[in-house]
């Protein structure tokens, strides 16, 4: 086989799909082309025959490989011989890599694979020049001077001046001195404090004098007996007196809480005319609340007969404080016990069998990097253990190491246990592993065998 380099010949592949041409693409540059139903192949192609990205052409050591599948078909014409997919494989004249096929390709190679309804065509063809890079002549390109779009740069200069000498002239401003609580309107001293008010020199002047000898003095009297009124009543009240001012102040916090929301309800009287809610929920007692009817009937329970009491352990008279576990059901025995509960523990023991290696990567590297991660594979077994006990059997993986070192391609080869949450989980894991990077890719198999902890 003729190695592929850049200056010789590059692949060309094409897809068909339902009888249209879909893509077609040039690879200059050789790599892995991938085909799948994800955005990340190179050949975007709606089919439940393959992987969601299949690696169609391998690329490694500056050859090509096809990799084939059992449920593909088509033919390759190799080395002056047309080569049938479905024959070569049924004689087993295809070396086996995991589940997939390997057929070395040569720089004369080109052919047909027909995946589901999609058509891979391929081909390696001297590579065409690259296009050259359009250019306009100069004389309709013009200089930069005839890009610029003078009436709107204009504008914008002159926009952007006045602007900064906006700027400028605010910057050079003196800073207003600030005003007193005395100097601000009246407006606004109401806006911040409406309760202050402006006290007035109470020094009355000559006239004020003379013309409040009169009416002044009788209502200034009058005043100071309305103040000194309240300061009089130093005497015992009555019980009447009391209760008729107690039913004058909540008469006036009714007033004032009426009609505002939440407050209306909580301060309503019952439909019957009895207290309302708060009168309900915070009167002192308790003694006649349905509480104490509905506690009756527990036994060794004392009800508590005082606001700050407790409730007792026993009968009449016992002093010892209860607690929720002396609390008994009717009919048994049993206390109530609200602690201690745990979910039952499942565990199982994961046993890894000899494994089977084809590539340039060493046996004792690979099953390292599965001893290491192996405690993943055991929480598949677990959780799959605590639905099904009595779960066990025998699961072999079988996958490709790339040459980045990343596990693809991974595939269940033999499930006794017939669990499919546990091979999807243990699919997902081996995804996920990183290997050393080899120089040609390696399929590798590694049996696992579960079975429940004693």
């Amino acid at each position: 086989m003729t190695q592929n380099t850049a200056a010789e010949k590059v692949l060309r592949v094409g897809v068909i799909y339902n009888g249209k041409i879909i893509d077609e693409q040039v690879f200059r540059k050789p790599e892995t082309i991938y085909i799948g139903d994800t955005s990340k192949a190179h050949f975007v192609v709606p089919s439940s025959a393959l992987p969601s990205r299949f690696p169609i052409f391998y690329y490694k050591s500056g050859k090509y490989e096809l990799v084939i599948m059992e449920n593909m078909s088509g033919k390759v014409f190799l080395k002056g011989k047309v080569v049938d997919i479905e024959e070569v494989i049924k004689k087993g004249m295809l070396k086996k890599r995991g589940n997939a096929y390997i057929l070395p390709l040569s720089t004369d190679a080109r052919g047909k694979v027909i995946v589901g309804s999609a058509i891979v065509l391929f081909q390696f063809i001297t590579p065409p020049p690259k296009p050259p890079k359009l250019k306009l002549p100069r004389s309709i390109r013009g200089s930069w001077t005839q890009m610029i779009d003078w009436p709107l740069a204009s504008i914008l200069g002159t926009v952007f001046v006045i602007g900064y000498a906006f700027l400028f002239y605010l910057w050079g401003l003196p800073d207003p001195a600030p005003k007193t609580f005395d100097q601000l309107d009246n407006r606004f001293a109401k806006m911040i404090a409406p309760e202050v008010e402006k006290v007035e020199d109470n020094k009355p002047t000559e006239e004020k004098k003379v013309e409040g000898e009169g009416t002044g003095t009788a209502k200034k009297e009058e005043t100071a007996e309305a103040v000194e009124a309240p300061k009089k009543r130093k005497g015992p009240r009555d019980a009447a007196t009391r209760a008729q001012e107690e039913a004058m102040r909540v008469s006036e916090m009714k007033k004032k809480v009426a009609g505002v929301g939440l407050l209306k309800l909580i301060g309503s009287a019952g439909a019957d005319g009895s207290a309302g809610i708060i009168s309900d929920v915070m009167g002192e007692g308790g003694k006649d609340r349905d509480i104490d009817s509905a506690l009756s009937g527990v036994k060794q329970i004392g009800i508590a007969t005082d606001a700050g009491q407790r409730s007792r352990k026993g009968d009449a008279g016992a002093t010892e404080t209860a607690k929720i576990d002396d609390l008994k059901v009717a009919n048994t025995s049993g206390n109530v016990k609200v602690s201690g509960m745990k979910e039952k523990e499942v565990s199982g023991s994961t046993k890894i069998g000899a494994p089977e290696v084809e590539g340039s990567l060493d046996q004792a590297g690979i099953t390292k990097v599965v001893k290491q991660n192996s405690a993943a594979i055991q929480r598949c077994y677990e959780k799959a253990l605590k639905t099904n006990p009595q779960l066990k059997g025998k699961v072999a993986v079988t996958w490709m190491i790339n040459q980045d070192g990343r596990a693809e391609m991974v595939e269940i080869s033999e499930d006794t246990m017939k669990d499919a949450g546990v091979s999807s989980c243990i699919k997902g894991v081996v995804s996920r592993w990183r290997f050393q990077k080899p120089e040609a890719p390696a399929s590798v198999t590694f049996p696992f065998v579960f079975s429940p902890a004693n």
